[in-house]
């Protein structure tokens, strides 16, 4: 993946939906997406992808008069250098020690220059992570003074519900952490008080797919009206989920009419041979590839357990790499209760990224910031007095 490119399908798709809004006046609406099979005809927008950056990109492309090209790089770039300031404020808000201070500054630089440079939809899975770590990892700040954190707490859920919406579940390992940390304080103080945050954060996150909702139900009234693409994709689309899964069994590449070879066309060719009229992702299609998944484990489960143990292990190793010297405080202290919990809960779902599907790096980018500003925490709580 070259720097600030994003994927070539996707910016051409991007330009066709800006197309279809200007035959359409109705957003989420694709034309020509030769991409996604729509030559010369109107498609829906963002089909099998996540629609948010469909709308966005689009939009602000025909409000500002600029390109699709330029407005996809400051649409990535800018949300890039958002995070990376909102992280870098929470750092020197609520650290205070010198040595967790650089480090932790080293650690968003690093991490969100790595984001930005990838330029994509993928990028969301590290900076929205990055943005909101040093704040909630000291949540215990936040939950005291909650009144004084109020519009944050409301930020907090706009920022996710945003960032799911571009890149699904990229926000979701920050708000599970800050869902499972309240909880657990709640029990250990038994103060239940504070849960009321979560409704707080989750509020603007249900607002936003419900906005999302809508738009995408628009578009699928004007194609069901005015057009007989029906026939080609399926309207009730959903995001591919078991076509990556399926695919992703190929990781290892090992020579067997069984494994599946590691690619998007493998998936599509699978399903074809199974049903042949059957349409790309639509939810039957999803359905097959998830039915092949399971019987692949119940016939080869050691041969799935050898995939899985190879994706763990490459997991492992970023983490590794991105917890560097934390590796060094976590031996020599004990860690505290708060910082196992939100730290481990974000690890724990941004891994699953890359085992579910494959590790490639794009998938772990939240992992890269959760492990890294674990070590900043751990180096805070040795060195802090409070």
């Amino acid at each position: 993946m070259k720097p600030f490119q994003t994927m070539p399908c996707r910016v051409k798709s991007y330009e066709a939906t800006l197309n279809g809004y200007e035959k359409t006046d109705t957003y989420l609406i694709a034309y020509n997406d030769i991409c996604n099979g729509g030559e010369n005809i109107l498609t829906p927008a963002g089909y099998t992808d996540y629609v948010g950056s469909f709308l966005y990109i689009p939009f602000f492309s025909d409000l500002m008069n600029i390109d699709i090209d330029t407005i996809t790089i400051l649409f990535y770039s800018l949300y890039g250098i958002l995070c990376i300031l909102i992280s870098v404020i929470g750092l020197f808000k609520f650290y205070n020690t010198k040595p967790a201070l650089i480090h932790g500054t080293i650690s968003i630089l690093g991490v969100g220059t790595i984001c930005i440079l990838i330029s994509d939809t993928y990028s969301f899975y590290g900076l929205t992570s990055l943005a909101l770590i040093t704040w909630w990892s000291k949540i215990q700040i936040i939950a005291q003074n909650h009144r004084k954190f109020f519009i944050f707490i409301i930020l907090t859920g706009f920022l996710i519900g945003f960032s799911n919406t571009v890149r699904g579940n990229s926000g979701t390992d920050v708000l599970i952490s800050i869902i499972c940390i309240l909880i657990f304080n709640s029990f250990v103080n038994r103060n239940f008080s504070k849960l009321y945050i979560i409704i707080l954060i989750l509020l603007p996150v249900i607002i936003i797919n419900f906005q999302i909702s809508v738009l995408k139900n628009k578009s699928k009234n004007y194609l069901e009206t005015n057009t007989e693409v029906n026939k080609s994709h399926d309207l009730n689309f959903v995001r591919a989920i078991w076509h990556n899964a399926y695919y992703g069994l190929g990781y290892l590449s090992i020579n067997n009419k069984d494994v599946p070879e590691p690619s998007d066309v493998y998936s599509t060719k699978k399903a074809k041979e199974i049903k042949s009229d059957v349409i790309i992702y639509s939810k039957e299609y999803e359905n097959i590839l998830m039915n092949e998944y399971f019987k692949f484990i119940k016939k080869y489960p050691f041969l799935y357990l050898k995939i899985i143990l190879s994706k763990t292990g490459v997991v492992i190793f970023y983490f590794l790499i991105f917890f560097n010297i934390g590796i060094y405080y976590l031996l020599k202290n004990k860690i505290k209760s708060e910082t196992l919990i939100f730290f481990g809960t974000g690890v724990m779902i941004n891994s699953l990224f890359g085992i579910a599907a494959e590790p490639d790096y794009t998938y772990l980018l939240g992992l890269f910031a959760y492990s890294s500003l674990l070590g900043t925490k751990l180096i805070e709580d040795k060195y802090s007095k409070v």
